[in-house]
């Protein structure tokens, strides 16, 4: 085979996989929108084909089972923090918890039954895709409670226990799951992560 051949073959495939990841993407966008709308456990794959428009045959071809697309759901959702994490990261650790706030928040708001099916299906994951995620899960806490270290040892935040304290932080970003949706229209991420940061923040700071 040419050279001009081979890059046209490259090429292809390179198209063909983008196409096929963006529709992946788009699945599990509908899938996680009907497990926010009537639960993980009452949908069928027969459903959540029918929510996305293909046949269930065409469904299978992309996910082997049900939770295949929950662990695609958790691992979206996962490496989107961890990705945000990575991409904010500096030297104040105020403005890298502010930051963690405003992904978690924006998460919240543009893919909320991605949110709800991470915090309240996480039980069911299996096998190795449960070891995934709780992996991921561990770096993502070890990435903030980092930041709160960083914040006592240069003398920014009083002395506090890491651990106890990144649980808390979290807790309050996570738990707007529950109350952000419906105000997501009218309050941005950014608004609420400050509302929300502030005291939690005032409570941290060193005298």
């Amino acid at each position: 085979m040419k050279t001009g051949e081979i890059m046209v073959a490259k090429s292809r495939k390179r198209a063909t996989t983008e196409a096929h990841d963006e529709k992946r993407a788009e699945i599990i966008e509908h899938c996680a929108g009907l497990f926010d709308k009537v639960g993980y456990h009452n949908t069928s794959m027969q459903m959540l084909a029918d929510e996305v428009g293909l046949g269930k045959p065409t469904l299978y071809h992309y996910f082997p089972s049900k939770i295949s697309i929950l662990y695609a759901i958790h691992d979206t959702h996962i490496r989107a923090l961890l990705g945000g994490l990575e991409h904010a990261q500096s030297d104040d650790p105020l403005a890298g918890l502010r930051s963690a706030c405003v992904d978690i928040l924006r998460q919240i708001a543009n893919h909320p039954g991605y949110v709800r099916a991470f915090m309240d299906n996480y039980g069911d994951l299996e096998g190795q895709m449960r070891d995934a995620i709780r992996q991921a899960r561990r770096d993502y806490f070890e990435h903030v409670k980092a930041l709160i270290c960083k914040g006592i040892e240069t003398g920014t935040f009083r002395p506090c226990d890491p651990v106890l304290t990144t649980y808390g932080f979290l807790g309050m970003c996570n738990w707007a799951y529950k109350w952000y949706p419906p105000m997501a229209s009218k309050r941005t991420p950014e608004e609420v992560a400050d509302a929300l940061c502030q005291p939690f923040f005032e409570g941290l700071k060193a005298d």
